[in-house]
């Protein structure tokens, strides 16, 4: 607009001394004498006429009273249009900037995350500050606009997609199936969410938990999200029966398709809150901490459960940067003496990852610290597992990996970052900026909605809505899907 405005003053000044010109030097005329005269025909080319034809052809006209005229009007009123445009300037700046935003009147630019830097920033990631994470809680955004803002998120969707539509596609027969080793079967229609059939054969509230999620990401769609029928599964063990989608799977467990952890919305068991608290408890926790100041060890707490977790104290241990603990969840004496807030992990500089029985939910809390993330090579795949970079010659590194079998090769990766203080910094700090803003709450809910999208283009066949669904609504307040009247 005021782009436009500077155009118009311009068109409109170019106007006055046209119109207020005075060929013949009038001396009553308030403009001096030739200001804006004709050119004077001594600077005219010269010509092969005539002196008689030559004065014909370039002697200025008689001066104009009508003329004159025009040009006193515009003065008067030139001024009023110049106001007016001024007026609805500003008038149309204070809607603009009024805070309503509208998803769908611009396309993503760069990669913020809120939507009024969309719409407006032409800025690249290499730009963003160290507050790009506050910028990623806008869960309002549209396909497009999450496909720009998260490229490469949905890798998995994809992969998923792709196996089942070489096969048909997904039948009632393949849900059917899921749903026997599942906890819910539930439906998307109309945006709306409801659940079939419900078991609580899981622990504590995983399932519930998983099916909020995906119910927020329905009422903070901004556009209509396709009718769908699918199983969820909240084991740490996807079951590869049917089609179910689950919270992890191994290389070979092709058809599975992953779902964001249940953890996303909130894992009440072990104290550990929504995952919008973790995430703004760690971001305030690590304001007031100096990379300096962390203490240069190894850390990890937990559960034994396995042979691997054991391997890694019986190496850590010997080591004086070792801080690894077995957490007997029996013995509430020690649980209170040594389980760590999510934030407090942020205090040691290294943090060390390792899986259970199968993927280990802590992996994405580490992410929330200014820390440097060391695990083993993994057997099992989350959602957002491909975008770890553990490659030591980029720069772009996010994690780190000990190479050979588990954690035989830990002391040496030790030793070297131990050595190279600016390198493992290095690490820290790009593993902190580029999490906070791949494992935000927008980055969640479109990650969900992509999955629907893809889902239904597998489908084999039409939802059915019958008169038996449970609403999420009256699910979430009964804790199960059917129920008799009372």
């Amino acid at each position: 607009m005021a782009s436009r405005l500077s155009r118009s003053l311009k068109s409109l000044s170019s106007l006055v001394p046209f119109l207020a010109s005075n060929p013949g030097g009038d001396p009553s005329s308030s403009h001096p004498a030739g200001a804006y005269s004709a050119i004077p025909l001594s600077s005219m080319p010269s010509s092969p006429l005539d002196g008689a034809e030559k004065q014909h052809t370039y002697a200025s006209p008689p001066p104009s009273t009508r003329r004159n005229a025009l040009a006193h009007a515009w003065l008067w009123v030139s001024p009023i249009l110049v106001l007016a445009l001024a007026s609805s300037t500003y008038l149309a700046a204070r809607r603009t900037n009024s805070g309503v935003l509208d998803p769908y009147v611009c396309a993503p630019k760069s990669n913020w995350t809120l939507l009024r830097d969309v719409c407006a920033a032409d800025r690249g990631a290499g730009e963003q500050k160290d507050d790009n994470y506050e910028l990623a809680l806008d869960r309002h955004l549209t396909q497009d606009q999450c496909d720009a803002i998260y490229p490469g998120l949905y890798l998995e969707v994809e992969r998923a997609h792709d196996y089942w539509k070489a096969r048909g596609g997904v039948t009632q027969k393949d849900l059917d199936e899921a749903e026997a080793q599942g906890q819910a079967r539930a439906m998307i229609i109309n945006n709306r969410l409801y659940v079939k059939s419900y078991s609580d054969s899981q622990q504590g509230t995983r399932t519930k938990a998983a099916l909020a999620l995906i119910n927020e990401a329905l009422i903070t769609a901004p556009e209509a999200v396709p009718d769908i029928e699918f199983v969820i599964q909240t084991g740490d063990n996807g079951v590869p029966k049917g089609a179910p989608w689950a919270l992890g799977r191994k290389e070979r467990e092709e058809q599975l398709t992953l779902m964001p952890d249940y953890s996303f919305f909130s894992w009440p068991e072990p104290h550990v809150d929504s995952w919008q608290e973790v995430a703004d408890h760690t971001l305030e926790y690590e304001t007031h901490l100096r990379w300096e100041d962390k203490i240069d060890k190894l850390l990890w707490r937990g559960a034994f459960l396995v042979d691997i977790r054991k391997e890694l104290w019986e190496i850590a241990r010997k080591f004086k940067w070792g801080a690894v603990d077995d957490l007997d969840w029996g013995d509430r004496e020690q649980v209170n003496k040594l389980l760590l807030t999510p934030e407090q992990h942020c205090d040691y500089k290294y943090l060390a990852h390792v899986e259970g029985l199968a993927y280990s939910g802590r992996l994405k809390y580490l992410t929330q610290c200014r820390s440097v993330i060391i695990a083993h090579k993994m057997r099992y795949v989350q959602h957002f597992h491909h975008l770890f970079n553990s490659d030591p010659s980029s720069p772009a590194q996010n994690l780190v990996t000990v190479p050979g079998h588990h954690f035989d090769e830990l002391p040496a990766v030790m030793d070297a970052l131990l050595a190279d203080d600016a390198r493992a910094k290095r690490i820290a700090d790009t593993s902190y900026t580029f999490w906070r803003h791949w494992l935000s709450v927008g980055s969640v809910d479109c990650y969900w909605r992509r999955l629907f999208r893809e889902w239904r283009d597998v489908m084999a066949f039409e939802p059915v809505v019958t008169r038996n669904l449970t609403s999420y609504n009256s699910f979430i307040l009964m804790g199960k899907a059917h129920w008799e009247a009372y």
